[in-house]
């Protein structure tokens, strides 16, 4: 009996000192800043050093290059003064594994549509093709065109259709999420 006792004994007090044992307080761990917030302070300094424009919508992000000053006035080669630039862009995105890249050609209402379209696809391959010299992945790399279809300026005017042929490079996270993956490819 006097063992049965001393058992009851420790049991008890076992649980009487698990029952008041304070509780570990929970480790709070901050969220990671958004995808874009790194991001958005190298490509910056990027683009104003280039004389690039960049936009920033959320969690993605558009670096917008000029066809003007960039490309043959007639055609779609790049000029030797656009090369260094796109270089200097391609240097800066290729360690990036957490993005995605999808180079957008756009061009102005002059013309044909369907030369427009192929100049805009030929002038994103070229803008690419230099991403992937420069050591950018070509597995999160897509290519897309719009042509004259998504003008962010008046046609009307010599300005606007200078502002409307150029070429995007639109970062997005990799793997993009199920949200993200339908903007991406609806550019």
């Amino acid at each position: 009996m006097k063992i049965l006792t001393a058992v009851s004994a420790v049991l008890f007090s076992a649980v009487l000192t698990a029952c008041s044992t304070p509780k570990p307080a929970p480790v709070v761990v901050a969220p990671p800043p958004p995808w874009a917030e790194p991001r958005i302070a190298s490509l910056t300094a990027v683009a104003k050093e280039q004389g690039y424009e960049i936009q920033r919508e959320g969690e993605q992000i558009k670096l917008i290059i000029p066809v003007d000053g960039t490309f043959h006035p007639k055609r779609t080669l790049l000029l030797p003064s656009g090369l260094a630039p796109l270089g200097k862009v391609a240097k800066a995105l290729k360690d990036d594994t957490g993005s995605q890249f999808a180079v957008i050609g756009h061009s102005s209402s002059d013309g044909d549509r369907d030369l427009n379209r192929r100049l805009s696809m030929e002038r994103a391959q070229a803008v690419a093709s230099i991403l992937m010299l420069g050591g950018v992945s070509s597995k999160r790399l897509s290519l897309h065109t719009m042509g004259e279809d998504k003008p962010m300026a008046d046609n009307s005017t010599a300005t606007g259709r200078d502002l409307n042929r150029r070429v995007e490079i639109r970062l997005t996270p990799y793997p993009a999420p199920a949200r993200m993956t339908l903007a991406a490819t609806q550019p």
